[in-house]
């Protein structure tokens, strides 16, 4: 089966996003990312892009899970218009293309369908 190769959009939280978060004793800030993993965390996990945490918790967690990702996960949009088509891109006061669900930026991406 052939896949036709589309331009779609997307937030750029699907590509590149980040957030700091402090460690629960109050004294370490972490940094929570989703996008492209380096290099030796993408053979771990057998994935170029997904979470990841600065935290010792993260580091040695066989899950690749830690409370610091699961506490801000909610926050990073995700949409795209492949998954959900039946919203379209809106546009900023400049007539730029824009996210529907959180106002934020979009890129076009190229997808197979």
């Amino acid at each position: 089966m052939d896949l036709d190769i589309v331009n779609s959009w997307t937030c750029c939280s699907n590509l590149d996003w980040e957030r700091q978060v402090k460690s629960s004793k109050g004294g370490e800030e972490y940094t929570v990312r989703f996008g492209l993993l380096p290099p030796g965390l993408q053979s771990k996990l057998m994935q170029t892009h997904g979470y990841s945490c600065t935290c010792p918790a993260f580091k040695f967690s066989k899950k690749r899970m830690c409370k610091h990702i699961s506490g801000v996960m909610s926050e990073r949009c995700a949409w795209n218009v492949t998954c959900e088509p039946t919203l379209t891109c809106d546009h900023d006061v400049n007539g730029e293309p824009c996210c529907p669900e959180c106002g934020g930026p979009v890129t076009s991406v190229q997808v197979g369908v």
